[in-house]
């Protein structure tokens, strides 16, 4: 080529070359400019998301929106992007609820949130300009990145299952009564100093009375019923004789610690030895009493009793000066003589003519039915006569127990074996109930009379008194006097026939009327634990629905209304918290008056049930859980479920004492996925099963664990499924638990958190899951359990 044309090539590709950099240094500017747009963006995404989350977790209880919109925003402007720090001014925070629709069983974020929803969602667009580099070349000098994030609060349906069965309060019983004590079983649980120490009480004398707990078991001695137990206040100390709704005074006032004598009365006579007497023929001349008062008073809360042996013949006169201690119901027929003046023939004609009315030969004491009735109007007389030790009215936990003392109950009530239910006037049933408790010969609602020193009576069987002679009655002797036999030596009652606060408190417990405030020990700890663990709710998950739900023996088709209780939830699933926790506390609808015993919410009150019957129908617990997590709306009227979400994280917490010893059938409505449900409550009433308690609530946590695509359907989704947390309290679990219940419940919890996907423990000394074995004090308990 000739130089002339090379030179003019050489001048055509000097321009080609200087036009084709610029287009390649566009291409690397962009290059560039890309990739720092794309970390912008990376960084401007994870400022959003921190500031959403920093966001929705400050939307606490509180529901503080300013709080919340200024956690997100601080989050945001922590970051920074390519180098320069975000601004307030580049984030937009707006908060709402990660709404439910019911329609479309679905969850979507919804903004602003509207009521009954809390605030739980944080939503944040991030807008922030950064400088380009070699795009300027280009003239590109700025643009912006965005971002936007939504956080919200997972969606938790928890349904609480809490054990609410007459063993729930054993532990503060005044005796010792369950098989799972070992060698504990049938001794005294109460420690408390105060008792009487006099007469066949005293254990020089009588070494069977055996009064007071001594032992450094870790099962026994927690009976709180008259002292502070293990930084739990006594139940005396729950009662009150105020008006509704005013100031608060006390029902119960202790008399003086006199130990070793009656506070005031009658006192036990002697025999020649000095020794208490135990029958007329201990002593060479029939002694009498020189001044007869017709009760004796015992120390601390004892109150007074009527008993004393032997009893004051009826051809006695009262002392001179000493009438205005009898009200008008001593005659010449009765005379002072205990026996005359509170018992009557079994026909209610005439007084008791004979021991053998009101002992078997033995000296144990009989059932009215076919020997004997009770003279409640002479008691209620001398109830209400000086020493007074009953208030006018008794009230707790906004039930009134009884408005005041009544003269008589019903004629039809001497008739021992009607049932109580057929009293109408509340007072009239209530202290006819206490007097029958108190007599040792209190009938349950089935029908089946309950004996001091059981379960359902614990109190202390009467004893033996003395080491020589047993006990023995040979019925009428006028010889010396009327109907005492000079042998006759009855065994003595340890707490029967002691008409006072502590028994009254005894009563209340075992018949299962005690007010939800009470401080009775497994109880008291297990709501003051779930309490807390509500108020953790209400801080920190305010998208969670709880349920409470109580079990103990259900309302079974056939029973008297008194055997079953809390045959619904007490509180179906819901945000307020405030209205749960009230119902750990208080029966339904009494925030404004007073609910009686036996009313319909008096029923509902948040108590242990009485001991009288196999309650702990733990499957029927289970089966109102089911309900709960259902979304039929045919139950949400009923209150029995229908408002479970389809989609938020299942959860059941069981509280119990570990032994469930009462199955339940009722039938299930397979209608599909979330549609299903047990007929209950409204829907249908359950019946007992012969099947294996524990087997069957196993079954029924099978079926609410169950994938929702299963037949029968439940509630557990792939990435989703049911969790069931056991949590145990009581005498059951301590370390020297005798017997094979301990043994029997944790197979069967441990069974139950298996099927929920967790872990019970095999000891409390579990690194990791010990603290579901609730035992300890008070305040270990309750942190347990929280």
């Amino acid at each position: 080529m000739r130089p002339k044309q090379l030179k003019e090539r050489r001048g055509l590709i000097i321009p080609l070359v200087a036009v084709g950099m610029v287009a390649l240094v566009g291409v690397v500017a962009l290059a560039v400019d890309i990739g720092r747009l794309a970390l912008a963006k990376s960084a401007c995404q994870a400022a959003a998301d921190a500031s959403a989350i920093a966001g929705a977790r400050s939307l606490d209880g509180t529901q503080d929106l300013s709080a919340a919109t200024a956690a997100a925003s601080s989050a945001a402007t922590s970051y920074q992007i390519l180098g320069t720090n975000i601004t307030a001014g580049e984030v937009a925070v707006s908060h709402g609820s990660y709404h439910y629709d019911v329609a479309g069983q679905i969850f979507t974020p919804q903004i602003p949130a509207v009521a009954p929803d809390n605030y739980n969602l944080t939503k944040v667009t991030i807008t922030h300009t950064v400088s380009t580099t070699f795009a300027k070349v280009l003239g590109s000098k700025m643009t912006t990145v965005s971002a936007t994030s939504t956080a919200a609060h997972r969606p938790r349906d928890i349904a609480i299952v809490l054990d609410y069965s007459g063993s729930m309060n054993n532990e503060s019983d005044l005796w010792n009564c369950e098989s799972y004590l070992g060698t504990m079983n049938g001794t005294p649980n109460n420690t408390d100093p105060v008792f009487p120490n006099w007469g066949p009480y005293a254990t020089t004398f009588s070494s069977l009375a055996t009064l007071q707990c001594t032992s450094s078991d870790t099962r026994v001695g927690m009976c709180n019923v008259t002292q502070t137990v293990n930084g739990i206040t006594p139940l005396v100390k729950d009662f009150w004789q105020n008006n509704f709704g005013a100031s608060g005074v006390a029902a119960f006032t202790p008399a003086a610690n006199t130990t070793t004598a009656p506070v005031s009365g009658d006192v036990y006579l002697t025999a020649t030895s000095g020794k208490c007497l135990l029958s007329w023929s201990d002593t060479s001349a029939a002694k009498k009493y020189a001044t007869f008062y017709g009760y004796t008073q015992g120390p601390g809360y004892w109150g007074k009793t009527f008993f004393v042996w032997p009893p004051e013949p009826s051809d006695v006169k009262p002392t001179a000066g000493n009438t205005t201690s009898f009200p008008a119901w001593g005659s010449a027929a009765t005379g002072w003589d205990w026996r005359k003046l509170y018992f009557l023939n079994n026909a209610g004609t005439a007084p008791v003519s004979s021991n053998l009315n009101l002992w078997s030969s033995a000296g144990a004491w009989n059932d009215p039915s076919g020997n004997y009735r009770i003279n409640y109007k002479a008691i209620l007389a001398w109830i209400k006569a000086s020493p007074n030790i009953f208030p006018s009215q008794l009230r707790a936990g906004n039930v009134l127990y009884y408005s005041s003392i009544p003269t008589d109950v019903p004629a039809a009530s001497y008739d021992h074996t009607k049932l109580n239910n057929t009293i109408t006037n509340a007072d009239q049933r209530f202290w006819k109930e206490y007097i029958d408790y108190v007599v040792g010969v209190w009938r349950d609602p089935l029908g089946t009379i309950q004996h001091s020193g059981s379960s359902t009576c614990s109190y202390g069987p009467d004893f033996t008194a003395g080491s020589s002679r047993t006990p023995t009655i040979t019925g009428p002797d006028g010889s010396t006097t009327p109907f005492v036999g000079t042998s006759d030596n009855p065994k003595r009652p340890r707490h029967r026939l002691w008409f006072g606060p502590m028994t009254m408190v005894q009563y209340i417990s075992d018949t299962g009327l005690l007010p939800g405030t009470s401080h009775d020990v497994s109880m008291i700890a297990a709501k003051l634990g779930v309490a807390g663990a509500l108020q953790d709710v209400k801080i920190n998950h305010p998208n969670d629905l709880v349920s409470l739900i109580m079990f103990n023996r259900p309302p079974y088709t056939g029973e008297p209304t008194e055997v079953g209780a809390f045959g619904t939830p007490q509180v179906p699933f819901t945000k307020d918290v405030d209205s749960l926790t009230n119902a750990l506390w208080y029966p339904p609808n009494s925030s404004t008056a007073d609910v009686r015993p036996w009313d319909s919410n008096g029923m509902q009150t948040p108590r242990a049930h009485g001991d009288y019957n196999s309650n702990t129908a733990t499957d029927y617990g289970f089966m109102l859980a089911y309900n709960q997590f259902s979304s039929n709306q045919s139950l949400v009227a009923s209150g029995v479920g229908g408002l479970g979400r389809k989609g938020a994280h299942k959860i059941v917490i069981l509280e119990t004492d570990g032994m469930a010893n009462q199955s339940s059938t009722a039938t299930f409505s397979n209608n599909g996925a979330y549609q299903s449900y047990y007929k209950v409550g409204s829907f249908g009433t359950a019946s007992t099963s012969s099947t294996d308690p524990a087997t069957s609530c196993k079954a029924v946590a099978q079926k609410i664990c169950a994938m929702d695509t299963d037949s029968p359907p439940g509630f557990g989704q792939p990435q989703r499924p049911v969790e069931i947390d056991c949590i145990a309290f009581g005498a059951v679990f301590e370390p020297t638990a005798s017997g094979s219940e301990q043994a029997n419940a944790i197979t069967f919890l441990q069974g139950l958190s298996t099927i929920g996907g967790t872990t019970f423990p095999s000891s409390s000394s579990d690194p990791d899951n010990g603290y579901k074995w609730c035992i300890g004090t008070l305040q270990q308990r309750q942190d347990k359990l929280q």
